[in-house]
């Protein structure tokens, strides 16, 4: 798994490949952790997981964590990209209710109001 995050223009872009299961949760979770912690005025955060060819239960467990932590600074956090596959895991488990799933990076932000 690899993540990158950067603010864009007061936008938290987060960019996951790999998978995104049991072994590296706890990675990926720090990892956002510590950036989001060092940009107090992101309030939107994307996240592209056009790079996600797996996704297991803890995976999405991290992902509502994330979304959770991003909603108690007041902010939103939108999925983007998402392989058939884990879309298919995010619709089974109707984690789509929660995240709002996007195709494009332009739908998305269109869907903000940035």
């Amino acid at each position: 798994m690899a993540v990158t995050c950067e603010n864009k223009n007061g936008v938290g872009m987060v960019t996951v490949s790999g998978f995104l299961n049991a072994p590296v949760v706890e990675s990926f979770h720090d990892q956002f952790g510590a950036w989001f912690d060092s940009q107090p005025d992101v309030k939107l955060v994307i996240v592209d997981l056009g790079g996600v060819n797996f996704i297991d239960s803890l995976g999405l467990g991290a992902l509502i964590s994330i979304f959770k932590r991003v909603a108690k600074r007041g902010g939103d956090m939108k999925l983007v990209h998402p392989q058939q596959s884990v879309k298919l895991v995010l619709e089974i488990t109707r984690t789509n209710r929660i995240l709002n799933i996007f195709d494009t990076m332009e739908e998305a932000m269109r869907n903000t109001g940035h």
